[in-house]
C-alpha cells in the first residue's frame, strides 16, 4: 500500500508535468496553483483531482494544452 505522503508526492508531480505553465504546491491540506500570466490567476482545491480538473478547465478556455500524465511508469 502507497503511503499518503508518497502518494501526494507522485500527484504533485504528474500535476507538475501535466500542467507546466503553473506553479503547484500542496501545503497545510490545500492545493494551490498560480499561472503566470499578469495578473497571476489563483486555483485553490482540496484534493489533487479537483485541482486538476480546474487546471484542465483553465486550459481548456485558454486554448492551452495538457502534459502527458504518464511520467513513464506504467
Amino acid at each position: 500500500m502507497i503511503s499518503e505522503l508518497a502518494e501526494r508526492q507522485r500527484a504533485l508531480e504528474l500535476l507538475r508535468t501535466a500542467f507546466p505553465d503553473y506553479r503547484i504546491v500542496f501545503s497545510k491540506g490545500r492545493w494551490a496553483a498560480v499561472s503566470a500570466g499578469s495578473p497571476p490567476v489563483v486555483w485553490f482545491a482540496e484534493t489533487a483531482s479537483s485541482l486538476c480538473g480546474q487546471l484542465f478547465q483553465a486550459q481548456l478556455r485558454n486554448g492551452g494544452t495538457v502534459g502527458p500524465f504518464g511520467g513513464g511508469r506504467s
